[in-house]
């Protein structure tokens, strides 16, 4: 579980990335088609691979496959008024999951083999879902032990401002208003096509197609700055964050005199 929230022995949080390398691709499917078939015991001691860096990785990591993709999808470009930003390729197996966060990309999403999990909040549960900045860290190979990896945070980094709270885990990490939220739950299948706007959180897991692994293209459109959508969303980040200070108001004080506690007493 790369790209997410991770708790240490001491209760500190880590917003972890996961450790990336380059590989024959026919090694990587081979390795994720096994990595499938073991014991769920034998599975915890094996690295999760994941075809996703994104960032349109699909014109230039996976260029072979572009004959069988469409380059944009025109309903997306007319109903946005733009063509896509990026094209991205993702391949991995159920052990493959992505924490709940947001983007701001308009995303049209194309399931192709197995299936994926989309768990769905509004930008306006951001009150829901305990967003606090979070340090950076990265899995990274422990030295002289094989395939390990282990996390090294980046101190340096900028916080990330992050989701802490998980649909899936109701009762961690709670903000005030936690127990408000209603996510919607949305499965895709091979030949699904799904509309995400921009800004909604997500969290996505996915189920291995008979071929023992997942297979998903999508398209990544810029959203729109102007107008309401963005000034509302930051007026309601802007309501959250006053609402978590906790604000000193002093002693009551009516008629020109204190209150005191206790008695009643004036």
């Amino acid at each position: 579980n790369a790209d997410a929230i991770v708790e240490q022995e001491d209760g500190r949080l880590l917003f972890v990335e996961p450790y990336e390398t380059e590989e024959p691709f026919g090694e990587f499917l081979e390795y994720v088609q096994e990595d499938s078939t073991f014991a769920e015991e034998v599975m915890h001691s094996h690295n999760v691979k994941y075809a996703q860096t994104q960032n349109g990785n699909l014109p230039t990591e996976y260029s072979s496959l572009l004959p069988d993709v469409p380059s944009d999808i025109a309903f997306a470009i007319e109903a946005l008024q733009q063509p896509r930003d990026a094209q991205n390729f993702w391949l991995g197996n159920h052990r493959s999951t992505t924490a709940s966060h947001k983007d701001n990309y308009e995303n049209i999403y194309v399931q192709i083999i197995g299936q994926k999990h989309f768990v769905l909040l509004p930008p306006v549960e951001v009150a829901c879902v305990n967003e606090q900045p979070v340090t950076r860290a990265r899995y990274v190979p422990h030295l002289g032990m094989g395939d390990e990896l282990v996390i090294q945070a980046d101190e340096a980094a900028e916080a990330v401002p992050t989701p802490t709270w998980d649909p899936d885990e109701p009762n961690v990490r709670t903000a005030a208003y936690s127990t408000l939220s209603r996510p919607l739950r949305v499965t895709l299948n091979a030949g699904d096509m799904f509309y995400l706007p921009a800004m909604w959180y997500h969290k996505v897991s996915q189920s291995n197609g008979p071929e023992g692994f997942a297979v998903a293209v999508n398209y990544w459109y810029d959203m729109s700055f102007d107008g309401g959508f963005w000034v509302g969303n930051g007026f309601m980040r802007e309501v959250v964050e006053e609402g978590k200070k906790d604000v000193d108001y002093g002693e009551l004080v009516t008629g020109g005199e204190k209150q005191s506690g206790g008695s009643g007493e004036k």
